[in-house]
């Protein structure tokens, strides 16, 4: 089985172009993200300035003036209608107001049978017309623009008042909304509207920062030979001029050293030569001694 090698230049360059491509890959994820954050704040933004522009404002008091106009309209015919509805009570109650009147008017003779009778009619022909004359007075009520009548149930819930009634209360939200235009298209609430999306430019911009940070650092271990080739490149002319300068001068002073200290060693050899001579006599002269001693002959005998 043979030994795979990851040492040579074929493993090398696979394995940078990996590397690169992680980075690229890298690089692109963050920019599309940020890019989209971005993207989403700068629409976004852009919806608010038309939404908040003055032709927007316009077209929006123009629509509620147009709804308004139309509730006036209504608000004039529903008018016109209890106006004569009124008349048509009054027409339908007259007669017996009219008889309640006859009553009222016979002559008094006493509290005699007949003028119980009489009074008994009266109660019941009042009673007859009571809810047609509250109508009536409802009616008047609301037709008198010094008072807002139409905010009491009675004027709401009154058959001939309350779609009248209903349509002014339109009128007036109508009115309402129309006075709220400046607030609601004033420059707090566009800045208000437009500072929700400020994050989407900051955190996109920070994706893109940080996806760029970390792309460079996957890259950068990819051009690691090349790093340390430039740092070698930039050095080695110097480090060899240094030695092309440094190496006559260390030259010199060797020859120096060596010249000062080859005499040295001469004299302390010479000095030292007869001692040497004495040691090596006196060494001599104990292996012969050692030699001839009788207890060294016998035990080489008893050997």
């Amino acid at each position: 089985m043979s030994k795979k090698e990851y040492l040579n230049e074929e493993n090398y360059q696979n394995t940078k172009e990996k590397v690169s491509k992680v980075a690229l890959i890298v690089l692109i994820i963050g920019f599309l993200i940020g890019g989209f954050l971005i993207a989403l704040g700068i629409i976004n933004h852009s919806k608010i300035n038309s939404r908040y522009s003055e032709e927007n404002k316009a077209a929006a008091l123009e629509k509620l003036e147009g709804e308004k106009q139309i509730f006036i309209e209504d608000l004039s015919v529903e008018k016109q209608k209890i106006i004569n509805s009124k008349t048509e009570i009054e027409n339908k109650i007259k007669p017996i107001e009219d008889q309640i009147k006859g009553l009222e008017r016979v002559a008094f003779n006493g509290f005699d049978d007949d003028y119980y009778a009489r009074k008994d009619k009266i109660e019941e022909l009042e009673k007859s017309i009571e809810n047609d004359k509250n109508s009536i007075k409802v009616i008047d009520d609301v037709l008198d623009e010094s008072f807002e009548h139409c905010n009491f149930n009675e004027a709401k819930n009154n058959t001939y008042t309350s779609k009248y009634c209903s349509i002014k209360a339109q009128i007036k939200t109508k009115n309402a909304e129309i006075a709220n235009l400046d607030t609601e298209f004033s420059d707090f609430n566009k800045s208000f509207d437009t500072n929700k999306y400020i994050p989407f430019y900051i955190i996109g911009g920070f994706i893109i920062i940080v996806s760029c940070m970390i792309s460079g650092s996957i890259f950068m271990i990819t051009k690691r030979r090349e790093m340390l080739a430039f740092s070698a490149q930039q050095i080695m002319p110097i480090a060899q001029e240094g030695i092309d300068k440094m190496a006559p001068t260390i030259g010199k002073a060797t020859a120096k050293i060596a010249k000062e200290t080859v005499p040295v060693y001469k004299d302390i050899a010479k000095e030292m030569a007869p001692i040497y001579k004495d040691i090596a006599k006196e060494i001599s002269k104990g292996i012969k001694e050692g030699l001839n001693d009788p207890d060294n002959k016998k035990n080489d005998e008893n050997l």
